[in-house]
């Protein structure tokens, strides 16, 4: 229907109509029409059009380099951080040069009525010199040439909104004037850009201040919707916590570091605050016990895990401009000077043992549009993990369909964790194996695909007309039937694999792609399986390089580590209880496997395992009681004496316990019960006996 529409040039009426509904801009006039934005609803018949469009006009620009390298906006696999990790770089080069940097804010007049994203009308325009009058030349001149190119384009810019901010740490500054159309643009102390509030000196005090205020607001949502004993789940509680709270505490906290120490504590504060209020825990309870309790790391290693993930998509791309800005400013720093969050991740991934894999432009525009477009001819045999008799099973059905073809086996493996990975390709017809090394770095999934990838390099250069190629990894099967304009794992193997299909296609070869389930005892797939161990020490080295897609998993890595250090740490201090419950970090707090509990039980046992509970032994600690003895009388109202020999419980604790959990039971290996499948039944003996902490 589209190519019709396409060929004849006809366009159905109501695709061209759209609905308008203007919407006010925040404390806007209402009576004024410039208050309002106009959003335009349009067919969605229209929309799926424009969408195979502008696929097509996007992948022809960014595979002929058309674009600055300089734009980010609107742009796939670039955004706002790559922006203001160039220019919080160039700020941090520029300071450590003892120059000046000058940058002019600018913004675009009515940008919004043009454009779907935010920030998309942001725009910066700076020089770094030790002369402010070199400065002031090349940004005015700069901005002549601008303002032509915007008037050429129907645009103009809103010289009441544009700033100039000069960054550095000199106390006597020269004032620069600059000028757009006869109009100065004002100096400020700081901007917001991209959402970043960039100041003078570069420390954060502005955007942590920024930040405070868009998270006190947020948590006024989180009291709102549950108290220590009532209210939402501490399950939805987290993820509302990560939608508004965290959010806005990652957000290009990173591209800011080293931050102002005093003006971060701000940032924990408000962290402690909300994960307090997840929990329903004390306000005593330790900061540290409430990070792992709700499995939520100290803001500053998450600040590195982030910029890690954003640092390993960077280094895919050699043409990045941030990467030469990094390393001239690890030349330029001094070695008494604490190296930025970008620094620290750059210097993790380039000091690897193995280089990485580069590419000079997005893999996905790397390949040809027919590769992209392409849709790979993958089968269903019918097997599953619980089929019986796997082996025999598959063999009848290669057998009655697909005996005129080549089988492939393809497979990998990965003994250890520091260990390589081995892929190999195992072809039983003419008893050929091929076997491939990849790096300790990378993941199974590479292996995975490479094995495919090389499987139907094997048959295109041996011209084989029919083949099948069966892997028993269902992840590269998923990513092979994605669509690679929506997805957003851009993996390059993925896309080498789609550009092979294409040329055996065009060739008039058959490739067949199957999933088969893995040590079921298929004699093909037990064989690959044993050639890719072998890979391990003897394959062949051509892809013995580091993928991107590979260190976000060591990113992860990296930051488990250095919380492990941290807790590791800090429990020898704080949260000494709670260490011999919960000695580990684990991988997800206990409340989500189990949320059918009421508000009031998750309170009580998370305040019981962080150790800091209402009951009379902890509140004559606190001084708010003159003794500690039970409500019974008969002892000190300790945790172990309420769970196990109070008499006041309407309901016993082992006979309330399954008989299998084994006897007798403390205090720590009781509350341990949480991480197992016996967690409804300490919720059950909490909720019989009416406990509350």
């Amino acid at each position: 229907m589209v190519n019709r529409f396409l060929e004849t040039g006809i366009v159905p009426d109501p695709w061209k109509s759209q609905i308008i509904i203007p919407i006010r801009k925040p404390c806007k006039d209402p009576l004024d029409c410039n208050s309002y934005r106009p959003i335009a609803l349009s067919s969605t018949l229209a929309k799926i059009m424009e969408h195979l469009i502008k696929n097509r006009l996007e992948w022809i620009i960014e595979s002929r380099g058309l674009l600055a390298k300089t734009q980010f906006g609107f742009r796939k696999g670039l955004g706002t951080i790559d922006s203001l990790a160039i220019i919080s770089t160039d700020i941090r080069i520029a300071l450590a040069r003892r120059e000046y940097l000058v940058a002019v804010f600018l913004d675009v007049a009515a940008a919004y009525d043009n454009v779907l994203l935010p920030y998309a009308d942001d725009i910066a325009i700076y020089s770094s010199s030790n002369s402010m009058d070199e400065i002031s030349v090349s940004l005015n001149t700069a901005l002549y040439y601008l303002g032509q190119w915007l008037s050429n384009h129907g645009l103009s810019l809103s010289t009441a909104k544009c700033k100039t901010v000069i960054f550095t740490r000199k106390r006597q500054i020269a004032q620069p004037i600059i000028v757009y159309e006869d109009q100065q643009i004002p100096l400020a102390c700081k901007f917001k850009f991209l959402g970043v509030f960039l100041d003078s000196r570069l420390n954060g005090i502005a955007h942590i201040d920024y930040i405070l205020k868009k998270c006190e607001k947020n948590i006024n949502i989180l009291r709102a919707l549950s108290g220590v004993w009532w209210g939402s789940h501490p399950f939805s509680q987290k993820l509302l916590y990560n939608a508004i709270v965290r959010s806005h505490l990652d957000y290009g906290l990173f591209v800011l570091d080293p931050i102002n120490k005093l003006a971060f504590n701000k940032l924990n504060k408000i962290q402690f605050k909300c994960l307090r209020l997840i929990l329903g825990a004390m306000k005593s309870s330790p900061t540290n016990v409430l990070q792992v309790e709700c499995v939520d790391p100290p803001i500053l290693i998450r600040s590195q895990y982030l910029c890690d993930c954003f640092i390993s998509k960077v280094l895919q791309l050699s043409s990045h401009p941030l990467l030469d800005r990094l390393n001239e400013l690890s030349e330029v720093l001094g070695s008494n000077q604490e190296p930025t969050c970008l620094l620290k991740s750059f210097f993790k991934f380039t000091r690897l043992p193995h280089p990485i894999k580069s590419y000079p432009k997005l893999p996905l525009f790397s390949t040809s549009f027919a590769g992209l477009t392409f849709t790979p001819v993958i089968t269903n045999l019918g097997l599953d993990k619980q089929t019986v008799g796997a082996n025999t099973k598959f063999n009848q059905i290669i057998n009655q369909n697909w005996s005129d073809y080549l089988t492939v086996f393809t497979d990998a493996s990965k003994l250890s964790n520091d260990g390589c990975v081995g892929a190999a390709c195992w072809i039983p017809k003419y008893s050929i194996s091929l076997k491939f090394k990849c790096t300790p770095k990378s993941s199974v999934f590479t292996g995975e695909a490479i094995a495919i990838l090389e499987a139907i390099l094997f048959v295109e250069s041996h011209n084989i007309k029919q083949s099948i190629i069966l892997t028993d990894s269902l992840s590269c099967i998923q990513a092979l039937q994605a669509n690679p304009f929506r997805s957003k794992a851009l993996i390059s193997i993925i896309f080498q694999i789609r550009e092979v299909l294409c040329s055996c296609q065009q060739k008039g070869l058959s490739v067949t792609l199957a999933w088969i389930p893995g040590h079921m005892g298929i004699k093909g797939n037990e064989t690959v399986d044993v050639c890719a161990k072998l890979a391990i020490e003897m394959g062949s080295l051509v892809h013995f390089k580091n993928f991107p897609q590979d260190l976000r998993s060591l990113a992860k890595t990296h930051l488990r580590d250095s919380w492990n250090v941290v807790w590791t740490e800090s429990k020898t201090t704080k949260g000494k209880f709670y260490s011999s419950v919960q000695p580990d970090i684990p991988r997800k707090p206990w409340f989500f496997m189990f949320r059918n509990m009421n508000r009031w039980v998750s309170s009580t046992i998370s305040r019981l395992r962080i150790g800091h509970a209402c009951t009379p032994v902890h509140l004559s600690k606190l001084r708010i009681r003159d003794h500690s003895m039970c409500e019974c009388g008969l002892d000190e109202g300790s945790v172990a004496h309420i769970l196990f020999s109070c008499p006041k419980l309407l309901h016993k604790l082992y006979d309330v316990l399954p008989p299998s959990i084994p006897r007798p039971l403390n205090v720590q290996s009781f509350l341990m019960l949480v991480f197992s499948r016996y967690v409804e039944f300490v919720c059950k003996f909490i909720q019989c006996n009416k406990i509350k902490f």
